[in-house]
């Protein structure tokens, strides 16, 4: 018999050799003891196995042990076997003459056991095929069961025409030998395809991709978001000391509720599989991602020295292809935008391929598994994972803990673990990190102004002398800015683009100038702040305790009655007049005003001098002064030949002589007549009159 099969040339060569190692081993105990036969028990001992192992392994070439390895591990070797084994293949190796074919003979025909006849007939076979092609080849994935029972019908049908024939009744095969008879007809990716379809075989089944994408820091960069399933607790716990029991139950009751499933999105370098931003959000939205994108462009050094990292966090880059899935805050109008400023290019990855975003899928994997796991108020990966834990009433972990945890993992647990991702072949990521940038380098730092406009906070808002004003009281001015204004003579609002993470500069565009400004915060308190951070600040500096505020409330309205009871008491003691007016007093008034009475407006005529003008001292229009000393004179207007009447339309007026004004009406001075009035009148209405009879009064 020839040995076609390698494996079975190659047992039978083992067991030829392990022959001839008892010859020897036999040879050398009859050194000593002539009458040494080998038996079972001879053959068993330790010290003749060994030796048996030892001789074999020259003989064959090859490892032979004497048992297996402990704790499961791996081996070429050949085990040799036990006393009653190695006796029953020697006794074969004796009768069998030193020539060809010993080999064959030594082989054992196990393998050749059993029936060899088929156990199922054609017609049954024949059956089997039509229920997997006509029911079991279906999209809605029908399991062994549902196939087998459509069988049973099947074969309860063909054995109601066999018994009418008068032949015998076919057997229903068992589900094992109904899902064997699947595997011949199709392969696991053809029935993968009948049965989930090609999108979801590729998915499942694509080949992967074993290419280095990345060479260089920011070169690359994978963005994916993921809904961790972990619960937190939204208590606020920083005043819980100033609250009352009441509220305190009312917080405890409503702690019960306000429990969420959070978001976490993920930016990190493929070439060194460093994390270079980390974001955890209630609902993954366009502010969540561009907080993500100006978390990767930046230093993070104040995370670091918040949550107390030991390691140095990834430094800050530009990102020059950005690669992320159709996520509802990745793939969205600001972000798309953002990236086209900042000068990334965007790719969009495939729906259902994972085998495009494989690193990103690996990185979310790792996180979940070594991080979150471990965290209180665990859900597990899909609903009812874990029954037995109860995660609502464990999940007491507040969300800045968890990003503190989170942190802390990225910067001082992940980096420092060996990958075997492709490329990275056992090395930690924070050795690849340094080693690409003493090598490759990394991606420029995006320009600072450009990088505010375009993933920064914009506000809108008019300049002043003291700058503009963000936010309702954040302050930013530069002497660059209020030359613009200078110059340009602006007056509008400017558009002012503000990074939250970091107050100290922001970006000014005005319109009619071409270049950014950059102004300084003014403000110094909010040094080297973040916009959440001031606006905390802010807001624990206006906050008091309900307490205290209406204490306070009631001193200040004390102290305020005080007041106004002075101010009255000081206005009775010293009759002062009122310098408002009552409700009563305009009414009064309006309906005087208002009573449709015409009050003309009084103007002075042509060649006339006012009453006011008349004694006056000084010299004005129409009055002049005679004599060195200023006087009052009397004296009557000459009349002057060729003068008329005045007209109807010139508002009569009674104007008398120098000396009727001074000494007034009296018993002996009568007031002038009519004709004496038209008579002055007339001589008023000369332009160039001058008064005759002059006489000085004494």
């Amino acid at each position: 018999m020839s040995l076609k099969n390698k494996d079975q040339q190659a047992l039978g060569r083992f067991h030829v050799a392990m022959c001839q190692a008892v010859d020897i081993f036999v040879a050398l105990r009859r050194q000593d003891n002539p009458r040494f036969r080998p038996t079972v028990r001879n053959l068993s001992t330790l010290s003749a196995r060994r030796f048996i192992a030892e001789q074999t392994t020259l003989l064959l070439k090859e490892p032979v042990r004497t048992a297996p390895p402990r704790g499961g591990e791996k081996t070429k070797a050949r085990i040799l076997y036990q006393g009653r084994t190695i006796l029953k293949y020697y006794k074969n190796y004796m009768k069998l003459d030193n020539g060809e074919g010993v080999a064959e003979a030594l082989v054992p025909l196990t393998h050749l056991r059993g029936n060899r006849s088929p156990r199922i007939s054609v017609p049954l076979r024949d059956l089997m095929t039509k229920a997997w092609g006509e029911f079991g080849f279906d999209l809605r994935g029908h399991s062994i069961a549902n196939v087998h029972q459509y069988l049973e019908t099947l074969v309860h049908e063909e054995n109601k025409r066999r018994i009418l024939n008068e032949l015998p009744k076919l057997a229903v095969p068992s589900q094992k030998t109904l899902r064997e008879h699947r595997d011949r007809l199709v392969t696991p990716t053809e029935y993968a395809i009948a049965v989930d379809g090609v999108r979801e075989t590729r998915r499942r089944q694509g080949r992967g991709s074993t290419d280095i994408r990345g060479f260089m820091v920011g070169e690359l960069c994978g963005m994916d978001e993921q809904k961790m399933s972990l619960v937190t607790s939204a208590k606020e716990k920083g005043f819980w000391h100033t609250l009352s029991d009441e509220t305190k139950r009312a917080y405890e009751e409503a702690d019960e509720f306000i429990r969420k499933r959070l978001h976490i999105i993920v930016l990190f370098d493929v070439a060194s599989r460093m994390p270079l931003a980390w974001i955890i959000a209630e609902n993954p939205n366009a502010e969540a991602t561009l907080a993500l994108l100006r978390m990767a462009t930046r230093d993070k050094t104040r995370e670091k020295t918040r949550y107390g990292c030991k390691n140095d966090p990834a430094k800050g880059c530009s990102i020059h292809r950005l690669r992320n899935d159709n996520g509802t805050g990745l793939r969205s109008s600001p972000v798309i935008a953002s990236l086209m400023g900042i000068g990334t290019i965007n790719e969009t990855t495939r729906t259902y391929s994972p085998t495009d975003r494989a690193h990103d899928e690996r990185f979310f994997g790792t996180v979940e598994s070594c991080f979150f796991k471990v965290m209180p108020g665990y859900t597990g990966r899909r609903p009812g994972d874990i029954p037995g834990y109860d995660a609502i009433k464990n999940g007491v972990v507040s969300v800045e803990l968890l990003y503190a945890m989170l942190t802390r993992y990225l910067v001082d647990e992940y980096p420092f673990q060996k990958h075997y991702g492709v490329g990275m072949f056992g090395r930690r990521p924070w050795d690849v990190y340094k080693e690409l940038n003493d090598t490759r380098g990394m991606a420029g730092v995006i320009d600072p102004h450009t990088r505010r406009i375009h993933l920064g906070w914009q506000v809108s808002t008019t300049p002043s002398d003291e700058g503009v004003r963000v936010f309702e009281g954040i302050w930013f001015n530069s002497d660059d800015l209020q030359l613009a204004r200078e110059e340009q003579f602006f007056k509008g609002k400017v558009e002012v683009f503000v990074d939250p993470d970091n107050l100290n500069i922001a970006t000014v565009l005005m319109a009619g100038v071409p270049d950014p400004i950059e102004v300084t915060l003014q403000t110094t308190a909010f040094a080297d702040m973040t916009l959440g951070e001031v606006l905390q600040l802010v807001a624990e500096y206006r906050r008091e305790d309900p307490h205290v505020t209406e204490l306070y409330h009631d001193r200040l309205m004390e102290a305020r009655t005080r007041r106004y009871a002075d101010i009255s008491s000081i206005g009775v003691e010293h009759d002062l007049p009122r310098s408002y007016s009552t409700i009563e007093e305009c009414k009064a008034l309006a309906r005087a005003v208002f009573a449709g009475a015409r009050v003309p407006r009084t103007k002075q005529l042509n060649s006339t001098t006012s009453p006011d003008d008349v004694t006056n001292l000084a010299q004005s229009d129409g009055v002049f002064a005679i004599g060195e000393e200023p006087s009052i004179i009397e004296g009557t207007a000459e009349e002057v030949p060729g003068t008329s009447e005045p007209s109807s339309d010139e508002q009569p007026t009674d104007h008398g002589t120098q000396e009727e004004k001074s000494q007034g009406t009296s018993a002996s001075n009568p007031p002038p007549s009519k004709g004496n009035t038209s008579r002055t009148r007339k001589s008023q209405s000369m332009k160039s009159a001058r008064p005759s009879n002059l006489k000085e009064l004494k």
